[in-house]
């Protein structure tokens, strides 16, 4: 055997030990709170799942995300159940993560939610997430516990059919099909937006909630709630405060928009945050809709980033220890941040975002360049 293929096999093999071993993620962000993790499937009786073919009633998976201010006992968890992580490294094993890296992850959350306490009074701000087209909810998971960390409610959203895998609590899965005609795209925007006011309904029911965020009671329609997605999710969090008035806020993370919100525009705050050269220049999407936003408004450009630099993966890469190992071509893909300073940056301003709209109504941070993230551009 060549030199070359000796020395490459034993670096293969140093990286399938590697992550062998149970990699836990950290918490990322201000982590006021510690996190309760639940997940569960929930099921629209009133509506036909329109991929489905088959008359089913819609069913969707979340993950919902508990702030905590007593946690009496931690524990770990799989970062995904086995059938999303044997795909996800299918999947990625294409950008060079070594097989086993998803099934390695673990996430470590609050265990004894019923005995700890809510971390107010009153419940927290709810915020939705809707992740991007064809990419699992679970592919946020860190991301989002560090924003509940910071003192939010937070609900993840799979929407089956244009997510790439959707895994239920019986280990049933259903596999994405391919969205791209705009057609398809239109009947997927139009399905995520009923997603996201069913899960927001679901919120209210005393069962659900108590499974989600024990400790918390919400009301219908919550007038805390804010809505935030990455990608085709930025745009389903566009149209669904178009349909929901009582949303108060909504943050587009890297998406180009699409529907009638183009023409219709907000009159709630909005931000657009986007990766090095995604921007009103580039997007003529963006460029539409910002003069139709009529509230607070804010475009950030992140240097350094690309599209999938706003999810879990540039932070799984550095746990992993393999981000400055894998191939030169995923820079366009993750971006070339640290993982633990892109987390940061994307949690802090979705924090200070949220902050100013239910908390301290204070525009710090966001109205001009922060010394703190050099690497965050306020664009207008």
């Amino acid at each position: 055997m060549a030199l070359r293929s000796i020395l490459q096999f034993a670096a293969l093999a140093w990286w399938q030990s590697k992550v062998a071993d149970a990699t836990i993620l950290p918490v990322v962000g201000p982590q006021r709170f510690d996190v309760a993790i639940t997940t569960t499937s929930l099921v629209d009786f009133d509506r036909l799942d329109p991929f489905a073919k088959d008359g089913r009633a819609r069913s969707i998976m979340v993950t919902g995300f508990n702030p905590v201010a007593s946690c009496h006992q931690k524990h770990v968890q799989p970062y995904m159940p086995p059938s999303t992580a044997a795909f996800q490294d299918d999947k990625f094993s294409a950008y060079g993560l070594p097989n086993g890296s998803f099934k390695s992850l673990q996430l470590e959350a609050c265990e004894d939610i019923a005995r700890g306490r809510g971390c107010s009074s009153g419940p927290p701000p709810l915020v939705l997430f809707s992740g991007a087209l064809s990419t699992s909810r679970l592919i946020y998971s860190s991301m989002l516990q560090g924003i509940a960390a910071a003192g939010y409610l937070v609900v993840s959203i799979d929407h089956p059919y244009d997510s790439d895998i959707v895994e239920f609590p019986n280990g049933t899965t259903i596999a994405g099909l391919d969205i791209d005609s705009d057609a398809d795209l239109e009947l997927a925007l139009t399905t995520r937006v009923q997603d996201i006011a069913f899960v927001r309904d679901q919120m209210a029911n005393a069962s659900i909630a108590a499974k989600l965020f024990s400790g918390h009671k919400l009301r219908r329609h919550n007038s805390k709630t804010a809505v935030i997605g990455h990608s085709f999710g930025g745009a389903a969090a566009a149209s669904a405060m178009l349909e929901d008035s009582s949303i108060k806020a909504g943050l587009n993370i890297d998406g180009s928009m699409f529907g009638s919100v183009l023409e219709a525009g907000l009159d709630r705050p909005f931000v657009l945050l986007g990766h090095e050269n995604k921007t009103q220049a580039t997007d003529p999407s963006w460029k539409a809709i910002w003069p139709q936003l009529r509230a607070f408004k804010k475009e950030f450009e992140v240097k350094g980033t690309a599209h999938y630099s706003f999810s879990d993966l540039p932070l799984i890469t550095a746990a992993l220890g393999f981000q400055n190992s894998l191939p030169e071509e995923v820079g366009q893909v993750l971006g070339t941040i640290e993982g633990h300073r892109m987390t940061g940056i994307i949690v802090a301003y979705v924090t200070m975002f949220i902050d100013m709209v239910f908390k301290s109504g204070s525009e710090i941070g966001l109205v001009e360049s922060n010394a703190d993230f050099p690497e965050v551009v306020v664009v207008a």
